[in-house]
């Protein structure tokens, strides 16, 4: 019998992901998740459960896939006022359920930035992005910095294209019980999958996460958002991962100091 960490990874596999929500998502919502019990913030929808992830139950939203850390994105964002704000967004390697509703909102002059572009994203390399000093009020950037080699030279990046004020935002999986940041470039991706559950991921941050951040001129806020809010908001949306020490639901505020 195979290990729950072995399963782990196996339900982990994007393409087996994809093929388990197809199947889930063939099903009626009125049947598989009928009732009132969870609301998501994203799309709107109300579920008696959302879907289970392998490690937890009422993870995901049945109509638009959002998970914990992206619920508490979009209610942040939502109360910060940043969806009714006039800006400049760059939204790098988008995430599906933000990218419709952010450029569908006419406040935002939005642009959508990967390495592997599609439909109406532009080709974005984060270590040497392809715009002039000064471009942007906001950059929103989760879940990315863990997969890049040179995860400070993307940041000294982002760093140059926001105007002073300017604000990365960004979520991340962090794990508090590291101090310091382990990275070993010369893991093989197998080594990788191993000890960061992906073969993606070359690097597992500790607490010093915000100092790096910091180096290239920025002032950084570490936002843990359920924890600001009623517990009944908490539960109604599902916001928080069950166990575990990595959190990749908080949010990072990096505000770009003036000169």
């Amino acid at each position: 019998m195979s290990s729950p960490r072995a399963r782990g990874r196996a339900l982990d596999n994007p393409t087996l992901r994809r093929i388990l929500g197809r199947v889930d998502g063939a099903l009626p919502w009125g049947l598989a998740h009928r009732g009132d019990r969870l609301e998501c913030p994203c799309c709107g929808g109300r579920f008696g459960s959302f879907r289970p992830r392998f490690d937890r139950p009422d993870a995901r939203c049945p109509r638009c896939d959002s998970y914990e850390r992206h619920r508490v994105m979009w209610l942040w964002l939502r109360d910060q006022g940043v969806l009714e704000s006039t800006l400049d967004l760059l939204h790098a390697a988008p995430e599906r359920v933000f990218e419709k509703r952010l450029r569908a909102l006419p406040n935002l002059s939005y642009t959508a930035g990967s390495l592997f572009p599609k439909r109406h994203q532009v080709r974005v390399d984060l270590t040497d992005i392809p715009f002039p000093e000064a471009s942007f009020d906001l950059v929103i950037c989760n879940h990315v910095f863990d997969e890049i080699p040179d995860d400070r030279r993307a940041i000294a990046e982002i760093h140059r294209v926001l105007r002073p004020a300017g604000r990365l935002v960004t979520q991340t999986p962090i794990d508090y019980d590291r101090e310091v940041t382990f990275e070993d470039p010369s893991l093989s991706p197998a080594e990788r999958r191993e000890i960061f559950y992906t073969a993606d991921d070359v690097r597992v941050y500790g607490r010093d996460f915000a100092g790096r951040l910091a180096e290239p001129g920025f002032d950084v806020e570490r936002v843990d958002y359920p924890a600001q809010l009623d517990p009944a908001v908490v539960e109604r949306y599902a916001l928080r991962e069950q166990g575990g020490t990595v959190s990749g639901s908080d949010i990072h505020v990096a505000v770009k100091r003036a000169a």
